[in-house]
């Protein structure tokens, strides 16, 4: 009880009150973090944590107290594609392979026929032939839906375009990619993540968002750390290898990189933003990983800080 109180002492006596919640506004050690807080502060944004890992060394700043795993939302994505990559490099599937085979037997009777050109590529890159986005748990009230069959709803689904034409972005895509590597590997998403990615990257705490079916949402509901998601970017900057462990190779890192979620920004690296201001960024070019958990914080005023700290 002593060290409780003597920690919450800690943080009242170094804090900033915004909106009636406390702020810490101690040093981080680093100036990039040190501008990111003073902005958030400035412009009174509910960040809870913000983490950069800068030449190998990991700071976080946390801000807004708050628990300790947050909700990634579409961040979430980026490590679904890094499970489909660890498969692809063990040879258990191809991006470029028809996704109607791997279902076979579990379409309905009148699905439409363009499913059969459907890739799982372009499921990564939202490129199915959806019409509009749907199937996202954290807008959509999902007791609608006519079934609780997540798999079965998406298989169902019409496509108005033929896949790979137009990009519509939709959470479905990411569900059928969570059930791919299920099918692939013969573990649940969680598991397989779990095993492969989070215990050897040592991840501190988790917790995945299900279907009702029990099979993990995959585009969105994992909780992580700040500090945590912040080594996802740090695989993808040392080319899949995180503390001397290889553990994506370095083909899959450069197919990737630009084409399945993490996109390239303007200042040359590349981002992944999350609903309500979640965002991942890495940037070869100065060695520099950011991850920010927030409720919607503007992540552009946030990022301005990053580069003009690195234009110094």
């Amino acid at each position: 009880m002593k060290t409780f109180l003597a920690w919450l002492g800690g943080l009242l006596t170094c804090g900033a009150v915004l909106g009636g919640v406390e702020m810490t506004t101690e040093s981080s050690g680093s100036e990039t973090l040190d501008r990111m807080r003073q902005c958030a502060l400035d412009n009174q944004m509910t960040v809870y944590s913000i983490c950069e890992i800068k030449d190998g060394v990991s700071r976080t700043v946390d801000i807004v107290p708050s628990s300790n795993c947050h909700n990634c939302y579409s961040v979430a994505k980026v490590f679904v594609v890094t499970a489909i990559g660890i498969l692809e490099d063990r040879g258990l599937l191809s991006t470029e392979e028809a996704v109607y085979p791997i279902f076979a037997g579990r379409f309905p009777e009148n699905f439409d026929p363009k499913w059969k050109e459907v890739k799982i590529s372009d499921l990564m890159r939202h490129r199915v032939g959806f019409e509009h986005g749907f199937l996202d748990i954290d807008c959509e009230n999902i007791s609608e839906y006519e079934s609780n069959d997540f798999l079965a709803i998406v298989l169902g689904h019409p496509l108005k375009y033929h896949p790979g034409e137009k990009p519509v972005y939709s959470d479905a895509a990411y569900y059928l990619l969570s059930r791919i590597v299920t099918e692939k590997c013969g573990r649940k998403l969680d598991d397989f993540l779990i095993d492969e990615v989070l215990r050897p990257m040592n991840f501190r705490e988790y917790a995945f968002s299900k279907c009702p079916h029990g099979y993990p949402v995959g585009a969105t509901g994992l909780y992580v750390t700040t500090t945590d998601m912040a080594k996802i970017g740090r695989l993808y900057l040392q080319n899949g290898v995180f503390n001397g462990k290889r553990i994506l190779s370095e083909r899959f890192v450069a197919k990737a990189l630009g084409t399945f979620e993490l996109g390239r920004v303007d200042d040359g690296g590349y981002g992944k933003a999350g609903m309500l201001g979640q965002y991942i960024y890495l940037n070869p070019r100065d060695n520099r990983v950011i991850a920010i958990h927030s409720y919607n914080g503007d992540i552009g005023k946030l990022m301005k800080c990053v580069n003009s700290a690195a234009t110094k």
